[in-house]
């Protein structure tokens, strides 16, 4: 063998190096990305060599698929504390309640592998430990004011809160202004509240890992689309465990009257088909409205700069990607749009329609605008859409094509299709596939009915909106005036109001909209509103609940309400109907009553024991026996049969 030169064994033992460093680095990542990834060098190493899969760690997944899951775990993973949080601990300067913080983060950091049981026991944790340090601390100030006093637990719960990366309820009302102190125990509670921690931390586990998903490359047209499997499975999952749980409730009233809950779940907007038969209906609406008024209307599509994407539409990865997730893509849209709408408000240009959120193929959000306007005031809302959409990164918008791929607008034309046409087959994507047996998904290829599924996993694995009206009358208001049935009272009542019950009852929503004051309505000048009541008990963390109990004629007051919720319905477990007994004798072995166990000796508790065991134990299963099974017993009569 010959003997190596100096350069080469630099090359190999920077090889080597390499190879190490990408192991160590593989193996700091969540178990599932190890699996998966050893997979994938597994299959390497059968077809082509250790070499080639060697080389694929070091150059492809060190390279280019490191970077990109640093990025993620980089926005969610804590690795070192703020200054003064020590401080803030009751136990200041001991270090065993620094120790319990930092074993609380090394779990936190374990979020995107950890299981949902592994999630709600770190989230009791969490809680107890925020429990424990402000009860150490309550020994501290008990003689303070109630402000101080209160300001100090406040203070260190919200600070633990953020350190495990969490938003502290009410944090901008304690650290800007003076607050009073029983608005703010609701808050201390709530970051006390094992239930609370759950929901933050299973929102942020899910949100983790589907975004470790799509820096991997996952969720895109040649894998998975929109959402991992995982994330489908999971919501599918989530879905079938809600109608399981609500089929075994019922709804009672005072009088003891019950209905099925699953049964006014299905009849209401929770239903997909309802929602989306309501949608179509303030749609169309607003395209009558625009055709009485003479308006116009465009169709925008606003997405996002190259930078959001994590995967271009080859399925290779983007170079350029920023690490932002769907969410934080929502939230730039979303800020974008305000400050659209702040423009169209001071040069006066008033707009309605609607908004719809979908995902690119790899969950990247875009948005579809269609707004109705006056002719006039087209070319000038077109003109602030264009310089707010192609304001950011415009250096790569050289080309009318990458600036019509940035913003793109169509003109509803009456004569090719009516504006609910434009947007039926978007609403039907985004709920449940509805009469699109025949369409197929311009982002994945797939039937868009199958697709269905996955943008609604979608939106709720990032909590996206997917629908926002922009202008026109309130729905809430619209849906209590559908629950009245009595119309000779409302007709005395108001006559905008009455006009605004008829358009509602009869599914009119133009009729409903022109009742309130138009589509350019603004909210105080609404001719009826919601009335609101205070309910007697308080929730779990001492707050006055807010509920819809009626609507009222803005012109007569808000002291003249029409009830729409006169029957206060419960939650109850649904009753379970009695079995007959197999006998009318009670063959079971009484058992002594608690009260007379200390009276009991020793021998006579064994046996009470042994009894009580015997109740609780499941009855002997039957095994199948093969056929020379069943021969052999035959032949050997004298052996006693098996235990079975």
């Amino acid at each position: 063998m010959p003997y190596l030169c100096h350069a080469e064994q630099q090359r190999r033992a920077q090889g080597y190096l390499a190879l190490i460093a990408a192991q160590q680095a593989l193996a700091r990542q969540p178990g599932w990305i190890q699996f998966t990834l050893k997979r994938r060098m597994d299959v390497l190493e059968n077809r082509h060599g250790a070499a080639r899969a060697n080389r694929w760690l070091t150059a492809v997944f060190a390279r280019r698929l490191l970077p990109r899951l640093e990025q993620v775990h980089q926005q969610y993973r804590i690795d070192t504390l703020q200054r003064g949080t020590a401080s803030l601990l009751a136990g200041s300067g001991d270090a065993r309640a620094a120790g319990t913080l930092w074993e609380l983060v090394r779990r936190f950091n374990r979020l995107p592998e950890m299981s949902r049981a592994d999630v709600d026991l770190l989230a009791g944790d969490i809680a107890h430990f925020i429990f424990a340090e402000q009860a150490q601390m309550h020994t501290q100030c008990r003689d303070e004011s109630d402000y101080r006093y209160t300001h100090r637990l406040y203070m260190l719960a919200a600070t633990i809160t953020r350190e495990l990366r969490q938003s502290a309820p009410l944090w901008h009302t304690v650290t800007s202004r003076l607050f009073d102190p029983e608005a703010i125990a609701p808050a201390i509670l709530r970051m006390q509240s094992t239930k609370w921690w759950q929901r933050q931390l299973r929102r942020m586990a899910a949100a983790w890992r589907e975004h470790l998903h799509i820096a991997l490359g996952n969720v895109c047209k040649q894998k998975t689309a929109y959402v991992s499997p995982l994330a489908l499975t999971e919501w599918r999952e989530q879905k079938r465990r809600t109608r399981e749980f609500l089929k075994g409730l019922e709804l009672e009233d005072e009088c003891g009257n019950r209905i099925s809950l699953i049964d006014k779940h299905d009849g209401s907007i929770a239903n997909p088909a309802i929602r989306r038969c309501e949608l179509m209906t303030r749609l169309r609406g607003f395209e009558t409205l625009c055709t009485a008024l003479g308006f116009v209307g465009d169709l925008f599509t606003i997405t996002a700069p190259s930078a959001w994407h994590a995967t271009l539409s080859s399925g290779y990865a983007n170079r350029r990607w920023n690490g932002a997730s769907p969410a934080d893509t929502q939230r730039y849209l979303c800020h974008l749009w305000q400050k659209i709408r702040a423009r169209l408000q001071r040069e006066n240009l008033r707009v309605f329609g609607l908004r719809v959120a979908e995902p690119h193929h790899d969950a990247t959000p875009h948005w579809h605008l269609l707004l109705f306007m006056p002719p006039h005031q087209r070319e000038p809302v077109r003109a602030v859409l264009r310089e707010y959409a192609l304001q950011q990164e415009s250096d790569e918008l050289s080309s009318a094509q990458a600036q019509q791929a940035r913003l793109h607008v169509t003109a509803i034309d009456a004569a090719k299709g009516s504006a609910t046409g434009y947007l039926a087959k978007y609403i039907a994507k985004n709920i449940d596939g509805y009469a699109t047996d025949a369409e197929q998904d311009h982002e994945s290829g797939k039937p868009l009915r199958e697709m269905a599924a996955a943008v609604s996993a979608w939106a709720a694995r990032w909590h996206i909106r997917q629908f926002q009206f922009v202008g026109g009358a309130p729905v809430t208001v619209y849906r209590e005036l559908r629950r009245l049935a009595d119309s000779d009272s409302v007709r005395g009542l108001d006559a905008d109001f009455a006009a605004a019950h008829q358009a509602a009852d009869r599914g009119d929503w133009a009729g409903y909209v022109q009742a309130q004051g138009g589509v350019l309505v603004r909210r105080q000048d609404l001719a009826v509103r919601n009335w609101y009541q205070a309910d007697n008990t308080l929730n779990a963390y001492g707050e006055v609940q807010q509920r819809i109990k009626g609507v009222y004629a803005t012109a007569v007051g808000a002291d003249t309400p029409i009830l729409t919720r006169l029957i206060v319905w419960k939650i109850v477990p649904k009753r379970v109907a009695a079995s007959a007994p197999w006998s009318s004798v009670n063959n079971c072995t009484p058992i002594v009553a608690c009260r007379d166990l200390p009276q009991l000796d020793r021998r006579q508790r064994r046996r009470l024991l042994v009894q009580m065991r015997a109740r609780q134990r499941p009855p002997p299963q039957r095994l199948f026996r093969s056929a020379a099974q069943d021969e052999l017993y035959r032949a050997k009569p004298q052996m006693p049969p098996p235990a079975y």
